[in-house]
């Protein structure tokens, strides 16, 4: 079905899972592993790359110059844009929500080195940037390709349905969990229209780094729904969607002292950096979970990490306090 799909070669797939055997040893819990998405090969990887790979490749087929895409200053799905971009011979802009850093760093400097021109906006500038940036384009001949946020499309959640079928070939174990973050909520609706997909299904759990409960669980399901018309199929009972808001703290891009001891405690233990917007988050809500019983021993369960490790060094003052 998907192998039919249109995709480019952007990253190193399929990418590797390995025990968190130290990890599991400290929590006394479940045996807990991860799924590689860091390592995709791409700008210091991502989850983001997998999705580019269909995404880029129906903007290939349009025939695109110009790349448009959006994000926080901070976004890792800009960075990775930017990478793809450069890497196929497109030109791409990116509309970021947020002030223009005065000492650029993280994926704000590599989407500056990575030849991107970028756009820093307020939130209800966008549109408007969006509009001026596809009429100016036109102008000079160039066709534009406009990418949602984090690759929020039915291409986007078609990637990870992918990622779901290569986790359940590379495992060798049943799994009690796949556990992600969820940001615009298309890597989540991915991973959990495959396990619906799938008649052995592995549960999928997403933690939210942002947005509440019930807009991770509508946004997962108006593309799970889209994907579902797209590929001309259907799902006769799905299982409600495991989301948990509880570990978003004062809102997206901003951590707490959580987060910064689950990215301690995975780099001390087993030499893995997490990131403090999305993977950091993530981690910290398994391991609250992990304390509260959702996982136990006996259980085996598989950590997506999404990347980001860039935004360690931008947050480098919260990330060096005591």
């Amino acid at each position: 079905m998907l192998s039919k799909i249109e995709r480019v070669s952007l990253g190193f797939f399929p990418t590797p899972w390995q025990e968190l055997k130290n990890l599991s040893d400290y929590l006394g819990g479940p045996r807990i592993f991860t799924k590689r998405e860091d390592q995709s090969g791409l700008a210091l990887g991502g989850n983001k790359v997998r999705k580019l790979e269909y995404i880029l490749a129906d903007a290939l087929a349009q025939k695109a110059d110009v790349i448009i895409t959006f994000g926080a200053v901070s976004s890792n799905h800009a960075r990775q844009t930017a990478a793809a971009a450069a890497l196929l011979g497109l030109e791409c802009q990116l509309i970021l929500t947020g002030k223009e850093p005065e000492q650029p760093q993280g994926n704000y400097l590599l989407d500056k080195i990575l030849g991107a021109k970028t756009f820093c906006v307020r939130n209800r500038e966008v549109e408007d940037t969006l509009v001026r940036l596809t009429a100016d384009n036109l102008k000079q001949g160039k066709r534009s390709y406009v990418i949602p946020a984090g690759g929020h499309t039915i291409l986007g959640t078609i990637a990870y349905i992918q990622a779901y079928q290569e986790i359940k070939q590379q495992f060798p174990f049943t799994l009690d969990g796949i556990i992600t973050a969820i940001g615009t909520g298309t890597t989540y609706a991915g991973l959990y229209l495959g396990s619906q997909l799938d008649q052995n299904r592995f549960p999928v759990v997403g933690i939210s780094v942002g947005g509440d409960k019930s807009w991770c669980a509508s946004e997962a399901t108006k593309v799970v729904q889209a994907t579902l018309q797209h590929l001309d199929l259907s799902v006769p009972a799905m299982v409600a969607m495991e989301i948990y808001d509880e570990y978003v703290g004062e809102g997206y891009t901003i951590p707490y002292p959580q987060v910064r001891l689950a990215i301690e405690l995975l780099a001390r233990t087993e030499g893995i950096l997490l990131d403090p917007v999305y993977s950091g988050k993530a981690m910290a809500g398994l391991i609250d979970l992990i304390h509260k019983g959702r996982f136990q021993a006996g259980d085996n369960i598989m950590f997506l990490h999404t990347g980001g490790a860039p935004e360690l060094f931008t947050m480098h003052r919260f990330l060096s306090e005591k």
